[in-house]
Parts: C-alpha cells; sequence; structure tokens
C-alpha cells in the first residue's frame, strides 16, 4: 500500500477512535473537550504574548 494511503487510514482510525469514546464515555468526552479547548486557549495566549514582547523590543 502507498504510504500516503496508510497515513491517511490511520488518521481517520485516530478519529473514529476519538469520535466513539466521546460519543459513549461521558468522561472522555469531558476530558477531550477540556484538553481541546485548553490547548487552544493557551496557543491564543503565548500568540498574543509573543507578539506583545517582540512590539515591545521596537
Amino acid at each position: 500500500m502507498d504510504k500516503r494511503i496508510s497515513t491517511l487510514i490511520f488518521i481517520y482510525v485516530v478519529y473514529l477512535i476519538i469520535a466513539l469514546s466521546m460519543l459513549f464515555f461521558k468522561p472522555a468526552q469531558l476530558a477531550l473537550t477540556t484538553l481541546f479547548f485548553s490547548i487552544t486557549g493557551i496557543g491564543i495566549f503565548l500568540m498574543f504574548f509573543f507578539l506583545w514582547l517582540l512590539q515591545r523590543k521596537n
């Protein structure tokens, strides 16, 4: 099998496992949602912090 096809199948299987665990298990839903939004919030904070630092140096 082509490497790209096996990579796509792997991504699909990981997505399917995450989706099914969020569908059937409430603790998994809470944990994955919290993880996703906390990583997004920290990323946005760090982006604006580094932009602030870059503007401050100039």
